[in-house]
């Protein structure tokens, strides 16, 4: 527990100097702001490009204004996501950071969970406060098609899931190797690839990107079968990123 509390206090000191708060920040609540206030200004930026009845060829409403957030988080906010923590574990295990921790009796297994942990909690805190910022914006800018804030909270919810499963996966690739930029792209291909498994039907509900899909939606059809797979895989990433962890630093 000591190992814990030191790690979390020294992840939270880096986070702040290294400004991967503000960072993180900015790719998850600028878009927030941004999307409604953008659609809402696209009749009018187009109008002037394009004859005819622009009402017609663009619907926007404000689910659709929250739609759009879905896929900034899903796309551009993941690969900032990516790149401000993909140096977290490898460049400890890398430059051997731990092994003076260690010889103290520092326990890997509480460093890995406490780095999980904070960036975990961190994204969660920002997404749902972007998902609040948005759903304000949406509802101001765009009075059809209205959706319930409590359905808003549960994409957030399930975004929140997603992006859980994202960090451990980070964590457990940069276990292996040595360069950060090799697991975060490693992520970015296996996050297409779970895109384009997820319109398989049978193992769709298995397949981590479905809670993406599902916020899209703002369905909760397997909802449960879909959160207790990813839960799992990420119990099974974990229990291997500490077992790399402990292997690689003493390699």
């Amino acid at each position: 527990m000591n190992t814990f509390k030191a790690y979390l206090k020294k992840e939270m000191l880096e986070s702040w100097r290294q400004y991967k708060y503000l960072l993180l920040f900015i790719g998850i609540i600028l878009f927030a702001i941004l999307d409604p206030i953008l659609l809402k200004l696209l009749p009018e930026i187009l109008k002037s490009k394009i004859n005819g009845d622009l009402a017609s060829l663009i619907q926007i409403d404000m689910k659709s204004a929250v739609q759009n957030y879905i896929k900034d988080l899903n796309q551009v906010t993941l690969l900032i996501v990516l790149l401000t923590l993909m140096g977290s574990l490898s460049d400890e295990i890398s430059s051997q950071k731990l092994i003076f921790p260690y010889s103290k009796g520092a326990n890997l297994s509480s460093i890995v969970i406490a780095k999980i942990l904070h960036y975990a909690v961190t994204i969660l805190i920002f997404i749902i406060f972007g998902f609040i910022i948005n759903y304000y914006y949406a509802v101001t800018l765009f009075s059809e098609n209205i959706i319930a804030f409590k359905n808003v909270l549960i994409s957030a919810a399930l975004i929140s899931i997603y992006y859980f499963f994202v960090i451990i996966l980070l964590m457990f690739l940069s276990s292996i190797f040595k360069k950060g930029i090799i697991a975060a792209l490693l992520v970015l291909m296996l996050h297409i690839i779970s895109a384009l498994l997820v319109n398989i039907d049978k193992i769709a509900k298995f397949i981590p990107y479905n809670l993406i899909s599902l916020a899209n939606s703002f369905t909760t059809e397997n909802i449960l079968t879909t959160i207790f797979s990813v839960l799992l895989y990420c119990i099974i990433l974990s229990l291997l990123t500490i077992k790399n962890y402990k292997n690689n630093t003493f390699a």
